[in-house]
């Protein structure tokens, strides 16, 4: 079954390698907008601070998959698989990142289902923060944003519910003790001698989307010099809100056409063509961390093999 999991595991890489490729080729890059220093001082401050922004996020889903699993699973095992599976989101659907990181499971001998609910926790609290520092960035502001998304967002939090909930019925009718065996097994996972631990995975979040916001203000005051503080704060914190809008908007991978959408809303027009420009950036600075991260990740597996993590 390793062997199985392992085989499909490099398949997928190979296809997520593949569809980032055919996103570099999709993008509309002109040569002679990467002349500025200050763009590409943007796109390379950009691309170094994300590559240790991935990394490192590894951490929080790694706290929540121990406290869940009882395990005490080392770094050095986790990380790979979080920046492998990383790379999968550039295929379509999204999900495969997510699913990815169930390799850990195989690799560690435990339950699939901790490796899962300690992802759902990492979604959760990720949009949760950014959401907050959004909503503190954009302020008065952020009730017109979301507005323009308002009947997307309520069909796919209906959406989203009603899945869950029948999920959960589901396995409450269909694995009546196995479900309350996961209730009480879960419940433990938050006792008090867990809460420390959990309370720092969870403050991580925050922490990190502190640092992509100073990033992003910084990225921005490099591309849009005319652009004074309040309007840097506005578009910044527009950045972070259209990426929760992109990320629960089906069709739109990665948030495409989202960011470019809000931002241009915020502002209009007058920055209009500095903001493509800066979105462009972001999105090559992003992809080219994923790779980055994803080599690391690769070099540290090599020099920390499996056995001698153990």
């Amino acid at each position: 079954m390793k062997k199985i999991i392992k085989i499909i595991g490099n398949v997928v890489m190979i296809a997520a390698l593949a569809f980032v490729v055919k996103k570099l080729f999709d993008m509309d890059i002109s040569i002679s907008q990467f002349r500025d220093g200050r763009v590409l001082t943007a796109l390379f401050l950009c691309m170094i601070v994300t590559t240790v922004i991935i990394i490192f996020s590894c951490y929080p889903w790694l706290v929540f998959t121990r406290s869940l699993s009882g395990r005490k699973i080392p770094f050095s095992t986790a990380m790979p698989v979080y920046t492998q599976s990383n790379l999968y989101k550039y295929i379509p659907g999204n999900v495969f990142q997510y699913v990815g990181r169930n390799q850990l499971a195989s690799d560690m001998d435990i339950s699939h289902v901790d490796v899962a609910c300690a992802t759902v926790l990492d979604i959760l609290f990720c949009v949760f923060w950014t959401g907050v520092i959004s909503v503190v960035l954009l302020r008065r502001m952020l009730a017109e944003v979301f507005s323009q998304f308002v009947g997307s967002l309520i069909v796919d939090a209906i959406i989203g519910i009603v899945i869950v909930a029948i999920i959960i019925l589901l396995l409450r009718l269909k694995f009546k003790d196995k479900f309350k065996a996961y209730i009480s097994r879960y419940a433990k996972a938050f006792a008090k001698e867990n809460r420390a631990m959990l309370l720092r995975g969870a403050f991580y979040y925050l922490l990190q989307n502190l640092v992509s916001a100073c990033m992003y203000f910084v990225c921005l005051k490099l591309i849009i010099p005319q652009a004074d503080t309040a309007e840097l704060i506005t578009l910044t914190g527009a950045f972070m809100a259209a990426w929760i809008i992109g990320f629960v908007t089906p069709g739109a991978p990665g948030g495409i056409g989202i960011r470019e959408g809000v931002m241009l809303f915020v502002c209009g027009d007058k920055f209009s063509d500095r903001i493509v420009l800066f979105v462009l950036v972001m999105r090559i600075a992003s992809i080219g961390a994923d790779i980055a991260a994803f080599i690391i990740g690769k070099i540290y597996a090599k020099a920390k093999p499996l056995a001698f993590s153990r």
